[in-house]
């Protein structure tokens, strides 16, 4: 996909919904359900007409869809109404149900006028394979849209509207310290804005509010708990990682994600070593923001090479342990942070 095919794309839904004139199908895509569910609800409240939206609107499942199915809804006429809706969730387009394999490029090159169709990818991954019929055929008919996590200055404005629509107000900097601390996907942002803003008396949002009410995102408790490791805080690490399994982590997911999160420390070390700054870990480790950059460069800054790369194989190490069946994971975790303790110790 080129550079600013994304955006063209989804610059051109928003024209599509806010004008009313909408491609024959849409394919949606990707991992921000928030944008997603709200392109889908607008074109929803578009079609069909209250009165008659029981007649307009179809959604139907992409595992249990049959042929019959398939071409009853396309080839059925809107009630009262210029177009009508079909939804499918999550059709699995290399794989289709028995029986649309050979149908359903067809179908979709040839749909009618009086027809939106979406196919929705929620449960289901999708990764765009231009090698397929399918896809083919739904690019001749609509278009596909990746809903991608938005650009921090984007998510900054989104927030700031947020608070602001409860009563609140939060500057650029806690903005993106927040979504260092939840993760940058706004369905579970908006969740986290509503519960610190109902959880704070003061007007004006600030960081003790954030650490106070929010909940962590997997990735913001690695870095603290692999930050208390670097700081010999080994208490703290092994309080963290006990609450992460109480959580019902996967130990094997979290060995791993220390392991990246040891990577990226690794990383940034050389990358400071030779002389690059915040601009080149954001364009290496993919951030949106700064803020992660920043604070990266700093951790980075604060370890050395020689306990960075002995860190490295003890995750490695424990790593292996985790998936030849150990009989008690979180002895295997525990021992790994006591051992990246003890060599932060030795090699200091």
């Amino acid at each position: 996909m080129k550079k600013g095919e994304k955006n063209t794309a989804y610059d051109k839904l928003r024209q599509d919904v806010d004008q009313g004139s909408l491609e024959k199908l849409y394919l949606f895509y990707g991992e921000e359900s928030y944008l997603k569910e709200h392109y889908r609800d607008r074109i929803f409240s578009l079609i069909g007409g209250e009165a008659f939206a029981q007649f307009n609107q179809v959604v139907l499942d992409g595992d249990s869809l049959t042929l019959d199915d398939l071409v009853d809804s396309v080839e059925s006429l809107p009630v009262m109404s210029e177009k009508k809706l079909i939804l499918i969730r999550d059709l699995n387009l290399s794989r289709p149900p028995a029986g649309l394999r050979e149908q359903l490029p067809e179908i979709l090159e040839n749909l009618p006028d009086t027809l939106c169709m979406i196919l929705y990818f929620d449960a289901l991954e999708y990764k765009p394979d231009k090698r397929l019929k399918t896809w083919q055929a739904a690019l001749k008919a609509g278009q596909a849209v990746e809903f991608a996590k938005a650009p921090q200055g984007e998510l900054t404005a989104w927030i700031k509207r947020r608070f602001a629509a409860l009563g609140k107000e939060i500057d650029s900097g806690e903005c993106e310290y927040l979504t260092f601390v939840c993760g940058s996907l706004m369905t579970n942002l908006q969740s986290e804005i509503d519960k610190i803003a109902a959880g704070t008396m003061e007007k004006r949002i600030d960081r003790q509010a954030i650490d106070q009410l929010a909940s962590r995102a997997l990735e913001a408790q690695i870095y603290q708990l692999t930050d208390y490791i670097s700081k010999g805080d080994t208490v703290a690490a092994i309080r963290t990682l006990r609450d992460l399994l109480a959580l019902k982590f996967e130990p094997v997911v979290l060995a791993g994600s220390i392991g990246k999160q040891v990577q990226k420390l690794y990383a940034a070390k050389l990358a400071q070593q030779a002389g690059l700054g915040e601009s080149a870990l954001m364009e290496l480790f993919h951030m949106r923001s700064s803020y992660p950059a920043k604070l990266l460069r700093q951790a980075a800054g604060k370890r050395s090479l020689p306990w960075l790369r002995r860190a490295l194989l003890l995750c490695d190490q424990a790593d292996k342990e985790l998936k030849s069946n150990t009989p008690d994971d979180a002895r295997v975790l525990e021992l790994l942070l006591l051992r990246m303790a003890a060599e932060r110790e030795r090699v200091s």
